[in-house]
């Protein structure tokens, strides 16, 4: 397996567990597994530095087998580290990606740094060889001073199908990955595997990374990938090149894979089309497709169909689509349908139902899969996520960035308003507050910035209110005042 060093430019790979019932024997195993925290997120109380909350645990239990089927628990060690819900997929993502394929997260179409800024990871599963519930998975992640992972150990409780990892980063002056390097860890002694590099242009944009294998004590290239943008600095085309046949690594690198990306004028993606290497041609292979609600930065459906080469046409092969509260412009309801080509129609497969706390992140995922006729009346899974408080220590100092440029609109507002006027890249994560003049935060937000962003006063009672826009480390942004009507 090609791996390549995760990274803060990396996209997270997302380690969701199926949805849980919350049941008596689950309430004491988690009081168990987690030790502190509970379902709902309160603020902390603090006279400097910014409040926050972020995800601490997650367990699931599964109705169908009266057990619980998967659980996660998060430590975190500095006030600067960060969890941010994923809207897009409807999850949290909790493990990197590491892969020789390009640096890129197909069902978003966008680098990232990790959304969950955990110290500590462990995970309990169902075994696959006993099918019995039981301890899975610990990692280890340090950081820098930017918050860039420097260092990620993953451990397996069953390390002979699983090995042990360890991963390196070096990051240059611009807080982007320089090198990565990938390490088989056994016996607390690790063999260095693989090693990555990487490019980039004068606007700090991707442009390159080449990966190269150890073989027989000699560094061969493995795969590189070329990153195209267009004049916005979107990402709209990836051209991944890699040795497909020979294990000496002497023959010439082809193209594997290939990605073609358009978006919408907000800078949101609309389609990604891929192509795939089959051993004579780069071929058509998958076609993506998103649309949005409003002004929402996550996509409302997803639609994938992948080509059929022998009857020359694209098959549907899965649909996502949202419902979104129109007060909290959240996604309360997704169904996942699966195309039925006897049919010729969509067949339903799940059903998930949301509910938030204060801080716009989930409390419990409401899983029911469909039985062929109907959804049950009994959610299948239940999936309980479980949150600290902890105050932002990185932005005990207020640092304000570019508060002169912030614009907020409509100013007074009953309904949403639309941030913008940032000197900040697309796809940074940004954190959006909302406090009232006694200095209490009402309202928080986290995302990926867009060029702007959208939120709502609906549900606050009429009044004057900040708004303070910070980054994923707490330095301030920008503060300006509106007032609801």
């Amino acid at each position: 397996m090609l791996v390549s060093a995760a990274l803060c430019m990396n996209a997270a790979l997302a380690q969701h567990a199926k949805p849980a019932l919350h049941s008596l024997t689950h309430t004491h195993m988690l009081s168990a597994l987690l030790g502190q925290g509970s379902a709902t997120a309160s603020a902390a109380k603090t006279t400097g530095g910014v409040p926050m909350s972020r995800v601490i645990a997650q367990s699931t239990w599964d109705n169908t087998l009266f057990s619980l089927s998967d659980s996660v628990k998060l430590g975190y060690s500095s006030g600067s580290h960060y969890s941010i819900y994923d809207y897009n997929s409807m999850l949290y993502p909790y493990n990197y990606q590491y892969n020789a394929t390009p640096v890129f997260n197909n069902g978003e179409g966008i680098f990232g740094k990790p959304q969950a800024l955990y110290d500590t990871f462990n995970r309990w599963t169902i075994n696959p060889n006993t099918l019995t519930y039981g301890f899975y998975e610990t990692a280890y992640a340090t950081y820098n001073a930017n918050t860039c992972l420097t260092s990620y150990l993953d451990l397996f409780a069953d390390s002979v199908f699983n090995p042990n990892m360890r991963y390196d980063n070096k990051f240059n002056a611009a807080k982007n990955i320089d090198t990565g390097y990938a390490y088989i860890w056994k016996g607390g002694v690790a063999k260095n595997t693989f090693r990555q590099f990487y490019t980039y242009n004068t606007a700090g944009k991707l442009t390159g990374d080449t990966t190269y294998e150890l073989h027989l004590g000699v560094w061969r290239m493995a795969a590189k990938t070329a990153y195209t943008y267009n004049t916005s600095n979107d990402l709209t085309q990836i051209d991944n090149y890699a040795n497909t046949t020979d294990t000496s690594f002497l023959l010439p690198l082809v193209e594997k894979y290939k990605y073609t990306n358009t978006y919408d004028a907000s800078h949101r993606l609309l389609t990604i089309a891929s192509s795939f290497y089959d051993g004579t041609t780069l071929a058509p292979y998958i076609i993506d497709t998103f649309a949005y609600t409003g002004t929402a930065p996550y996509h409302s459906t997803w639609k994938e169909h992948q080509w059929d080469p022998i009857n020359g046409y694209w098959a549907p092969m899965f649909f996502m689509h949202k419902v979104i509260n129109t007060t909290t412009s959240l996604p309360d309801t997704v169904f996942i349908d699966g195309f039925d080509s006897l049919l010729n129609s969509w067949i339903p497969q799940s059903k998930y139902v949301m509910t938030y706390n204060t801080d716009k992140n989930p409390i419990k995922l409401f899983d029911y899969e469909y039985d062929f006729t109907a959804f049950p009346a009994t959610p299948d899974f239940i999936t309980t996520y479980y949150y600290g408080a902890y105050t932002n220590t990185a932005g005990t100092n207020n640092i304000v960035k570019t508060a002169d440029n912030l614009k907020i609109f409509p100013n007074p507002a009953s309904g949403d308003i639309t941030i913008s006027g940032l000197d900040v890249s697309v796809n940074a994560p940004v954190v959006i507050s909302l406090m009232n003049v006694s200095g209490q935060v009402v309202s928080r937000t986290g995302m990926q910035w867009q060029n702007e962003a959208h939120v709502s006063m609906r549900e606050l009672t009429p009044g004057v209110y900040w708004v303070v826009v910070h980054d994923g480390d707490g330095n301030i942004y920008g503060r300006r005042s509106v007032v609801r009507q």
